[in-house]
């Protein structure tokens, strides 16, 4: 990070601010010393995603709303680009081509796109072979923190994104500790501790939420974790995931009419899960078989199930029964 990032690192968290100033000042104080005052249109097709750029991507209404937009009123903001040297831009295009398909010429530079992801989808949507862009010489670390700072202040950034940024923030080396993710990603040095609670995850609950970020946020993570429900019950949490996502697919079907077992917010996942947990256990078979011995005597069998007792005391008075089972109730009623 450089000099003026990390002053204005270490001054965001000395200070209680904002969380949209801290995110703006950090994302600012990188982009601002690295980029050139002109802006130059680029061939679309040597554009890429970063790799650094977790973010979910827009959904198709997403694309074309923002399309309608530029056409209406033109891209008031260019893209931010990095330059990467062919051989590596190879490697990373490989990695995620998501929305820039078809044959790339690599003997030519390619451009690494830090911010504007959803702008050249939108481009792309209308048509465009080019688009605005400034561009930048930066390093991963700078890269990733002002990507990463530039996310942050999108309010469509899910708790899972945050998590994801947290894991590439790390591995890339961009950031050394918890404060300064917390700084970069404007949130609480607590909340990066929680959001990390979706890695605590059963994997095929992970690969649902990779799916579908809505469907967990990171206060049900968290108390999935604290609760010891991905451990004790992974196969009940990976299936209330699911029958939210399930629930989310038929909503943006226009398929309202609710099934018995639907789950319609996140809310009921808990409750849910123990209910599940509860039902089993009171549909559990019990079977417990008791002895109580007389000295000299035949011993009496009590065979206890759910639905009642059994008592083999033959040639015992009842009086005497009575009392020893008296005299053994602690026994007969232990769990």
């Amino acid at each position: 990070m450089s000099k003026a990032a990390d002053k204005a690192l270490a001054e965001s968290m000395g200070r209680r601010r904002p969380r949209e100033a801290i995110q703006a000042e950090v994302a600012d104080s990188v982009l601002a010393e690295l980029v050139p005052p002109s802006t130059v249109d680029l061939p679309i097709e040597s554009l890429y995603r970063s790799p650094f750029q977790v973010r979910t991507m827009g959904s198709e209404d997403d694309v074309a709303k923002l399309a309608e937009s530029i056409q209406a009123s033109g891209m008031i903001s260019p893209i931010v680009v990095r330059i990467v040297p062919a051989p590596n831009a190879e490697l990373q295009i490989k990695q995620v081509p998501e929305f820039l398909m078809g044959e790339k010429d690599l003997t030519v530079k390619s451009f690494e796109i830090i911010t504007g992801h959803h702008r050249v989808q939108a481009a792309i949507r209308l048509g465009w072979t080019q688009i605005p862009a400034v561009i930048k010489h930066m390093t991963d670390a700078q890269a990733a923190i002002a990507l990463t700072a530039d996310n942050a202040i999108k309010k469509d950034l899910t708790d899972w994104d945050r998590y994801q940024s947290i894991l590439m923030l790390e591995q890339s080396g961009a950031c050394r500790t918890g404060r300064e993710i917390a700084a970069t990603l404007g949130v609480s040095a607590s909340q990066v501790t929680n959001l990390r609670s979706f890695g605590e995850l059963p994997v095929a609950a992970l690969e649902i939420v990779r799916a579908n970020p809505d469907v967990c946020a990171y206060k049900l993570a968290y108390k999935l974790h604290n609760k010891g429900l991905n451990k004790s019950e992974p196969a009940l949490v990976t299936e209330a995931l699911q029958r939210l996502a399930d629930r989310a697919a038929k909503h943006a079907m226009g398929k309202d009419t609710l099934d018995k077992d639907d789950l319609t917010a996140q809310e009921q996942v808990i409750p849910w899960i123990l209910g599940k947990v509860a039902a089993r256990s009171t549909n559990k078979t019990y079977r417990r078989e008791l002895r109580i011995n007389r000295p000299g005597n035949r011993a009496i069998r009590v065979l206890v199930t759910e639905l009642g007792a059994t008592i083999d005391a033959q040639g015992l008075n009842p009086e005497l029964l009575a009392k020893l089972i008296e005299d053994n109730l602690e026994q007969l009623t232990a769990g």
